[in-house]
This record gives C-alpha cells, sequence and structure tokens, in this order.
C-alpha cells in the first residue's frame, strides 16, 4: 500500500462527509455516514499494512548495516594476514607483523579463514617427518616438513664404545 492511495482515499471521505448536510433524507445521510466509515476503515488497514512494511524494511536496514560493519570488520583482519604455503600444498594465512603490533606471529586456518573465522594453528606435536599443528576452531590437522625434528644415532644396548 502506497501513501498516495491512502490519502486519495481520506480525500473520498472528507468529500462525502462534506455533502452529507446537503442530503435530504435520514437514509441518504446513514448511507453517506456508512460509506465514510467504510473508507475510513479501509485507510485504517492500509496504514496498519503499511507500518508492518515499515517495520519490516528497518529491521532489513539494521541488518544490512550489520552485515556491512561485519564486512568492514573482517576486511581488516584480512588485511592483517597473507596467504602462504607452510609446506608444499599445506596453505595457511601468516599474521603480517605491522610495526605498532603487539600481537607475536601466528598462523591461522585457511579453511576457517575462507569462513571468515579466525582458525588459530598451535603445534600439536614433533616428529621425524616434521612438525604438526591443529586448528582449535575446526580441528583441522597439518605437517610441516620443514621442521624436521633431526634424528640422533642412538647405540644399541650393550655396545659400549670404550
Amino acid at each position: 500500500m502506497d501513501p498516495v492511495s491512502i490519502f486519495t482515499s481520506i480525500k473520498v471521505a472528507y468529500d462525502i462527509a462534506k455533502g452529507i448536510n446537503a442530503l435530504n433524507t435520514i437514509t441518504e445521510r446513514n448511507e453517506a455516514i456508512s460509506k465514510v466509515l467504510e473508507v475510513l476503515i479501509s485507510v485504517q488497514q492500509d496504514t496498519l499494512v503499511m507500518q508492518e512494511e515499515y517495520s519490516l524494511l528497518l529491521r532489513e536496514k539494521d541488518n544490512l548495516i550489520k552485515k556491512i560493519s561485519e564486512f568492514e570488520k573482517w576486511s581488516e583482519v584480512e588485511n592483517q594476514y597473507e596467504l602462504k604455503e607452510l609446506a608444499p600444498g599445506v596453505p595457511v594465512y601468516a599474521y603480517k607483523k605491522i610495526d605498532k603490533s603487539t600481537d607475536p606471529m601466528h598462523l591461522l586456518c585457511a579453511n576457517c579463514f575462507s569462513k571468515k573465522q579466525k582458525g588459530f594453528y598451535i603445534k600439536s606435536e614433533m616428529h621425524y617427518s616434521g612438525t604438526q599443528y591443529k586448528c582449535l576452531n575446526c580441528d583441522k590437522e597439518i605437517l610441516d616438513y620443514s621442521q624436521k625434528v633431526p634424528m640422533r644415532h642412538i647405540e644399541p644396548p650393550g655396545s659400549a664404545l670404550f
């Protein structure tokens, strides 16, 4: 419902009401009054519909403002990271150290990052094939082959060198 049609209906009701005094019989007057009441009830219903539509639009506007704000905040977060390859085929988002930042160097899960979430990787274990990291958010595990634990030569028991 648009405001123009509501105002048009109000004008019709006004014109009918204005002409009531010129009517000669009580029946004509009652019919005119009845018509005015019909128009006013219709205007009231249309106004309620318009109020509901207006409320819906306000909620949509608020939701869009919230989404824009979240998008802008995430854009700020995205600018603090760069996509790197921890090892061949192992993508992570690495924190870009900014001059004034006090945040320590850290890695984020590429899977979580694509969902606009910060999934921090922590070292879960180290073994001969590399260092294993686990995402605190989605539990995804990755292996950094570049950080292998050096193997030490261990003498078998009973073989004394001296």
